[in-house]
């Protein structure tokens, strides 16, 4: 029996790295079709391991890695390592990295996958499909997907929140963004029937929806939401939605109710013109509304916000900072705007000259790699620690704790009439621990800073 063994590399050894535990599905989902198949399966994520790979990991026919840009370079060393030890066995690179820019990848792995791999991914472990460079099309038949495996992955014990994807591909199209490269405008949906069949299996933990827009077509996600409702699911979960969501506030009251306790916005920028660059059609209003409509119906909001942007100025980091507060925002990520490869960003940028380098390690949102327009990179990079360093402090995790407790009591008493759920604990919490993540951060990157306050 052929030894496959799928790998998830984690990215430039930082203090974020140990909380991301959310595995990735592709390679759940490939190695679930190659086990179910009959080979002999494993999963290796750095992530969940907390831990570099030991060589006798790599013992294995064919080695298969799902890398994302900031995961790249990691990878190619794990496929060198691998190589010394079995120089006859086989290495698939696959992942959005693979898929932009897949001559970035065909030096260093035997074969590269461009696309969506869950038709192909037998044919290439029996060595049926020969090509250097595959491209493989779009999954149309969602529903054809078996049911991912997690129990593949090396101690899977360890994920507390369970991604579930219902649907690939986004009917948007910001500049900034690979989702429409990797999968594609066309939004291809599984079944409401099949998507309770995937959530009704997990006893435990919570449920992420990781769909890049849960609610691009409401009617299906209202009919999830109703059997969610009727079955009495109550592992709580978030999902990832856009702000136009609440100009129907009878759908986030259903949200609610089936269980919903944070959604994950992109607002992405409190700068009007920011909003035009980045082609998000939405309006600082849209963003304001639906921080409101949200609270009123008890979700937590945890906000995204990208900077950088050709409009931005050194003021947006005051203000953004500013609008965070104002408007309660529970939980918030800052990222700076980043050229991924396969975006129109990258290419306009690249042709520009703006990029610094192509050190992928560094293109993961929290460092600068590019020329900004009004602002130096060092200053971009400075403004967005000040963001984290403004929203993540010991004051602001005391008074959401004492709000917590405020609205704990609140829910108590609701509880014996309706299906109000209990706040969570999870913003106070992220506040007190942010403080000293930030801190940490910005030790381990010591020399990047530097390097960017030498650059400018």
């Amino acid at each position: 029996m052929k030894k496959v063994v799928f790998i998830e590399p984690r990215g430039a050894d930082n203090v974020f790295s140990k909380y991301m535990t959310i595995p990735l599905l592709g390679p759940v989902n490939l190695a679930t079709i190659a086990k179910n198949a009959g080979y002999d399966v494993s999963i290796l994520n750095e992530n969940i391991l907390g831990r570099r790979l030991r060589p006798e990991e790599l013992d294995c026919d064919v080695l298969c890695l799902s890398c994302i840009t900031a995961t790249i370079k990691r990878g190619k060393e794990i496929a060198a390592q691998y190589k010394q030890i079995n120089p006859n066995g086989r290495v698939i690179i696959g992942g959005i990295h693979a898929s932009m820019i897949p001559d970035d990848c065909k030096d260093f792995f035997d074969q590269v996958v461009a696309g969506e791999a869950e038709d192909i991914i037998l044919d290439l472990l029996s060595g049926k499909i020969k090509s250097k460079i595959v491209h493989a099309k779009l999954q149309r038949k969602m529903d054809d997907l078996p049911l991912p495996n997690f129990r593949l992955i090396k101690n899977w014990e360890k994920i507390q929140t369970w991604p579930v994807m219902t649907s690939r591909g986004c009917p948007y199209d910001c500049n900034f963004c690979s989702v429409t490269e990797m999968f594609g405008r066309c939004y291809r949906t599984q079944s409401p029937e099949r998507v309770m069949k995937e959530i009704l299996r997990y006893k435990r933990g919570d449920i992420f929806f990781s769909d890049d827009h849960f609610a691009a077509n409401i009617s299906r996600t209202n009919k999830i939401l109703d059997l969610m409702i009727e079955s009495g699911f109550d592992r709580p979960w978030g999902a990832q939605v856009r702000t136009e969501v609440t100009k129907n506030p009878e759908f986030v009251e259903k949200m609610k109710e089936a269980g919903c306790g944070t959604v994950f916005v992109g607002f992405e920028s409190i700068n009007p013109k920011s909003l035009i660059d980045l082609n998000k059609k939405q309006t600082v209003d849209d963003i304001k509304r639906s921080i409101k409509v949200f609270h009123e119906n008890g979700i937590n909001v945890h906000g995204m916000f990208m900077l950088g942007s050709d409009s931005d100025t050194k003021d947006v980091f005051r203000a953004t900072s500013d609008f965070c507060h104002h408007n309660n925002i529970d939980t918030v990520q800052y990222a700076i705007l980043t050229p991924l490869p396969g975006t129109r960003t990258y290419f306009e940028l690249e042709k520009q000259g703006r990029l610094l380098h192509k050190n992928w390690e560094f293109y993961d949102g929290l460092h600068a790699v590019f020329k900004p327009k009004h602002m130096t990179a060092d200053e971009l990079q400075r403004g967005m620690v000040d963001c984290f360093s403004d929203f993540y402090s010991y004051a602001n995790a005391l008074n959401d704790g004492l709000n917590l407790i405020a609205n704990t009591i609140t829910a108590s008493v609701k509880k014996f009439y309706t299906k109000a759920h209990f706040p969570s604990i999870q913003p106070p919490l992220l506040k007190l621990v942010g403080k000293g993540i930030l801190r940490n951060w910005l030790v381990n990157n010591r020399q990047y800073l530097a390097y960017l306050a030498k650059y400018d």
